[in-house]
């Protein structure tokens, strides 16, 4: 499990803890939602310098809110609900962001990829504690590879969203979707952030040094780890962080999100 957070007090909390309750609180709204309602909605939140020509290359707190909450709204769509896995088999880039929030939001499971091993999904399919996913997004020169090794191990999603799929190898009858339909703004409600327990699982990182460990869980309470390491980084509202500058031990997953429980912006490198 994911180390104790060390001040719970920096979050925004739907309810606050007291001697009867945990609490309920959502790290995508303390990453994005509280930041924009505080003044920050035109403030830059991601940056991507380096994207592929006629791509976006950046997004304030206010475009992040929104893609994030229209991607959640088509998982929400598409049956994921509290507690459900998400496969996010991802490059590191703005999707990738896209999708650990919407999870957040609405308290389903991240499991990122961002190399999409096989022995990294054959570890998971091997582990009791982690569930056949509802929905897998992967990118499309990676679907190839990484559906059958769905399929061996047992975990071969509902639905599927693909990223840039090649023409033709998509169709929404049987379950796959191309991300950028889903992505259109007003296709789906935004999904709201969902009031959750402080312990309830958020991301599950499978790729570790020692191939013998279990995959490592970070839960919502997370958040407040991450906005200590934030503080103690010297990130604030303006200043930039890369993924190569994340100092813990969940790297590149903090170093997306880290930076926005400050205001700060992510600039990815590719």
């Amino acid at each position: 499990m994911a180390r104790p957070a060390r001040d719970p007090g920096a979050l925004d909390w739907f309810t606050r803890p007291s001697s009867t309750s945990t609490g309920t609180l959502n790290l995508a709204y303390n990453a994005l939602d509280r930041h924009v309602v505080r003044g920050l909605a035109d403030e830059a939140a991601l940056l991507d310098p380096f994207a592929e020509q006629g791509s976006r290359t950046s997004y304030s707190y206010a475009d992040l809110l929104e893609q994030v909450g229209q991607l959640g709204g088509a998982f929400r769509e598409l049956g994921v609900t509290p507690g459900r896995y998400v496969l996010l088999a991802l490059p590191l880039g703005p999707e990738l962001l896209f999708g650990l929030l919407a999870c957040a939001r609405l308290g389903a499971v991240a499991v990122p990829l961002v190399d999409a091993e096989p022995a990294d999904v054959r570890r998971l399919g091997n582990d009791p504690a982690t569930a056949p996913p509802t929905v897998v997004v992967v990118d499309g020169e990676r679907r190839a590879a990484l559906d059958p090794v769905l399929e061996e191990v047992g975990m071969t999603p509902t639905y599927e969203v693909v990223r840039h799929p090649a023409p033709g190898t998509v169709d929404a009858t049987l379950g796959s979707f191309d991300l950028a339909v889903l992505m259109r703004p007003g296709s789906f409600q935004p999904a709201a952030c969902a009031e959750l327990a402080p312990g309830s699982p958020f991301l599950v990182r499978s790729s570790t040094q020692d191939a013998a460990e279990p995959p490592r869980v970070f839960d919502q309470l997370w958040a407040a780890d991450l906005a200590d390491t934030a503080v103690r980084a010297g990130w604030a509202p303006g200043s930039y962080v890369a993924p190569a500058d994340d100092p813990t031990d969940a790297a590149p997953y903090a170093a997306l999100l880290a930076p926005l429980m400050l205001g700060a912006a992510v600039e990815l490198r590719r």
